[in-house]
């Protein structure tokens, strides 16, 4: 038993043998040696983290020395700002021909202020020039109002009427326009639905018309302005006749425009299909159905074949009759002469090729020999002079010089500065229009002459009746 218990201390004691190979190795020994090994190990920690915070020192000093170089260029982008000190130069070279010019003889002194007016006048001459670009901007900001714009206006008024007119009707006299013409029932209910279209488009605009005048329905600033004759032809129309036309014509110009400022246009036969529709500078088209067919023009230029009109309402008869007379003869029989009631219809005509050329030379005498024929016009009107007003031409005129046609006034001048909204005697024109050059030089030639004979008969018939008073 003894034995046994012997060696179960023996076994008892196995883990310092295992870490001491001796006898000796009872003494905790390794521990011992680890220790020094911790140490070291906190000694080196302690060595990276000096070493770390010693480089974190010297990284905060490098920037600190930065920044006051910084600051330098700061100093040196003032000194840049003083070349603009050099341009006093350019006013010294131009001083320096002003000097020159005192210069000259004592003799030629007076030139001298000649010289200098027209430098003066040369001065304000390139001062607008700026000023113009700067409007030009600004109107070609607005955008010209649509041709689908246009075509919806026109078929509104033509659906509107149309009633009136295949049953013409209408006929009733209901009051008079701004220009002194008569106004019936189917030209009010035309600006009745001309008015409504426009309210409902809620576009700043403003319009003038036949019947209306200068309107405008809105708050805002117009930006376009239409010129609308809502039946151009009313006679025509009323009777059921195909010689009336819807004419609508657009500018961007809204104070004092003139005929140059109108940007496009179109006309709409009321009782055929056919839309006529021109924008300035881009030619002149012609719609009927879904065929868009281009002008043609006439190149007749022989007075016998001669295809014409003369616009008749509330001219003078005693007047334009005698004096178109010898070329109605001419033309009778191999041409052809009508009468007409719509300038905008027979400008569209040479369009189409079915007339040579149209003519309205009443206001010629009205403007040469007032005082002879004041009251025959005044009677021919009912109370009115009445002429060609710049709404029944504006549209028409564009379209047809869109065209090519060749439209002037009974004395040769062109519409550029005919006032757009302006209805007066004063603002009234004459017409010679005709599909070709050679044929209107014709026709001024023969109207010029005949109304100058006829202007010496009439002058020569109220001498004598003076001398018989």
């Amino acid at each position: 038993m003894a034995k046994a218990k012997h060696s179960s201390k023996g076994k008892s004691k196995p883990t310092p043998k295992k870490a001491g190979k001796s006898a000796a190795g009872k003494i905790v020994k390794p521990a011992a040696k680890k220790k020094p090994l911790a140490k070291k190990l906190k000694a080196v920690v302690k060595k990276l983290l000096t070493k770390k915070s010693t480089d974190k020192k010297s990284v905060k000093k490098k920037p600190v020395a930065k920044r006051p170089v910084l600051k330098k260029p700061t100093v040196k982008k003032v000194v840049v700002k003083k070349p603009p000190v050099k341009k006093p130069v350019v006013k010294q070279s131009v001083a320096k021909p002003a000097v020159k010019k005192p210069s000259a003889p004592p003799a030629k002194v007076q030139a001298v202020p000649s010289t200098k007016p027209k430098m003066l006048a040369a001065v304000p001459e390139t001062k607008p020039v700026p000023a113009a670009p700067v409007a030009e901007p600004v109107r070609s900001r607005v955008k010209i109002l649509p041709r689908e714009f246009l075509v919806a206006l026109a078929t509104t008024i033509k659906s509107t009427i149309a009633p009136l007119i295949k049953e013409a009707r209408g006929r009733e006299i209901v009051g008079s326009a701004v220009s002194g013409d008569t106004t019936f029932e189917v030209d009010r209910v035309a600006e009745k639905a001309l008015l409504s279209f426009l309210k409902s488009a809620r576009i700043p605009l403003a319009y003038y018309s036949e019947d209306s005048g200068y309107t405008t329905f809105t708050n805002a600033q117009p930006q376009n302005l239409l010129l609308v004759d809502p039946i151009d032809g009313t006679r025509a129309a009323k009777s059921g006749f195909e010689g009336c036309v819807i004419s609508i014509a657009t500018t961007r110009v809204i104070e004092r425009p003139c005929m140059t400022d109108v940007d496009n246009a179109l006309i709409m036969e009321i009782v055929g299909d056919r839309v006529f529709y021109a924008e300035r500078g881009k030619g002149a088209r012609i719609v009927q159905g879904d065929h868009i067919k281009r002008p043609k023009l006439s190149k007749n230029a022989n007075l016998e074949m001669l295809a014409w009109t003369m616009t008749v309402p509330a001219r003078p008869a005693e007047l334009i009759f005698p004096t178109a007379a010898k070329l109605m003869d001419l033309s009778a029989l191999k041409g052809g002469f009508f009468a007409c009631n719509s300038t905008s219809f027979s400008l569209t005509r040479l369009l189409t090729n079915q007339l040579d050329a149209c003519v309205d030379f009443a206001n010629r005498y009205y403007r040469d020999i007032p005082d002879l024929v004041r009251d025959a016009f005044i009677n021919a009107g009912r109370g009115s002079v009445i002429g060609i007003e710049p709404y029944d031409l504006a549209a028409s005129l564009l379209i047809a010089q869109e065209a090519g046609a060749i439209v002037t006034d009974a004395y040769g001048r062109n519409f550029d500065d005919v006032l757009l909204l302006d209805s007066s005697v004063d603002n009234q024109r004459s017409m010679v229009a005709a599909g070709n050059l050679e044929l209107h030089g014709k026709l001024l030639r023969f109207f010029d002459t005949r109304i100058n004979q006829y202007e010496q008969l009439l002058k020569m018939r109220a001498g004598g009746a003076a001398g018989g008073n």
